[in-house]
């Protein structure tokens, strides 16, 4: 579809791309919305957004998908508000601070970016529990020549980790 000033009914109007975040820097298990304002758009234009980042997958969201797509409405004069919403799970991994990356497009593809890519910062709130060992002993003494049984038991620790020991 296109997009020159005079099929959109006004001569002058320069096309602006708006990307709003409700935060710059949120907690996992908080929820960002973010709203695209666009104008001097034609009407009927479908918009295409991403989310994304380093490291970001569907699995750092309990709530929202990575990219979507809405249309210019075409009883507005070319301009769109549109807001979408976001909850970022609290999935009990530590990664680190990440941070989320919001396009817009004016492509299917995403290959065609419109307006300034916004960073928005994720704090890592979650913290993996904390491995623990446990030593017991079938006996508290013994006499040479008897057995003696050592069980060690874990949590939080790491399938396939190896454990060493010594005498």
């Amino acid at each position: 579809m296109s997009t020159l000033a005079s099929d959109r009914g006004f001569a002058d109007a320069t096309p602006t791309y708006s990307i709003i975040p409700s935060l710059l820097a949120l907690n996992e298990g908080q929820t960002l919305q973010t709203m695209f304002h666009v104008t001097g758009v034609a009407r009927g234009t479908v918009l295409y957004w991403a989310i994304g980042g380093t490291g970001i997958t569907t699995r750092d969201f309990s709530a929202g998908a990575l990219s979507g797509q809405f249309t210019v409405n075409p009883n507005a004069a070319g301009s769109a508000m549109v807001t979408i919403a976001h909850t970022l799970a609290n999935d009990l991994t530590t990664e680190g601070p990440e941070t989320l990356q919001i396009r817009l497009f004016t492509n299917a593809a995403r290959t065609l970016q419109v307006g300034s890519t916004v960073n928005v910062s994720v704090n890592d709130t979650s913290r993996a529990p904390a491995p623990t060992y446990t030593l017991s002993s079938s006996v508290a003494a013994v006499n040479e020549g008897l057995a003696v049984t050592t069980t060690v038991r874990t949590t939080n620790v790491a399938t396939g980790t190896v454990l060493y020991w010594a005498l």
